[in-house]
């Protein structure tokens, strides 16, 4: 496909990501491409589309993105907090394949995004993080321990930081059952069902539920 032909069927509105998701997988010039449009053009339409195209591909075939993991891991030190978005995404997509263990080399370095300059950013990281969690267990005592002092790490406001905590309860509903000292975790619970955040005492409650099931 000509590169001009791509570009407009990237940016076309009525984008069909799943039948150029299904090119790409079968077509290694077309997939380098793809990954060039969505890690360094400036055009928001080709490098956004470029990304739904990858994180569909990616789910079905994440071995065929690996190589492009340093593409990916660039993003995070990006100007524009949506390509930091998008590198911290499909980078969570590849956890599972990461044969060579380069997310342990850039653990701090992701995880210190849970107090980007963008609010939108560290809720993206805090979300990824459970993702992340499913495959690589062995940074779950890590993650726990940092997400644990949410209220020091950040510099949001009060209420934005109460909002993470919707997002980081999430994150320790998949891991209680493989922590052996979940006390911690239960005062966190526990503090969050008086938040100031409605949606956080709504998921704290319903997890709350879920354990005493």
């Amino acid at each position: 496909m000509d590169n001009n032909v791509l570009i407009e069927e990237i940016k076309k509105k009525d984008l069909d990501v799943g039948k150029l998701a299904s090119i790409v997988i079968n077509d290694k010039t077309l997939r380098d491409k793809v990954v060039t449009y969505a890690t360094t053009s400036k055009d928001i339409m080709l490098y956004y589309h470029s990304y739904y195209i990858i994180s569909d591909a990616s789910k079905r075939i994440p071995h065929l993105f690996y190589n492009y993991w340093d593409d990916f891991e660039a993003l995070l030190d990006d100007n524009n907090s949506y390509k930091r978005d998008i590198g911290m995404t499909i980078m969570a997509k590849l956890v599972s394949v990461d044969v060579d263990n380069k997310f342990e080399r850039i653990f701090d370095k992701y995880i210190s995004l849970i107090n980007d300059k963008k609010f939108m950013t560290a809720e993206c990281c805090i979300i990824n993080l459970k993702t992340i969690l499913i495959s690589k267990e062995e940074f779950i005592y890590k993650v726990v321990n940092t997400l644990l002092r949410i209220d020091e790490i950040t510099s949001y406001t009060t209420k934005q930081t109460e909002v993470l905590k919707s997002s980081i309860l999430e994150v320790f509903s998949i891991v209680y059952y493989k922590i052996d000292n979940k006390s911690e975790i239960d005062k966190f619970i526990d503090e969050c069902l008086t938040s100031i955040s409605p949606k956080t005492r709504k998921k704290a409650k319903k997890i709350k539920e879920t354990l005493k099931d």
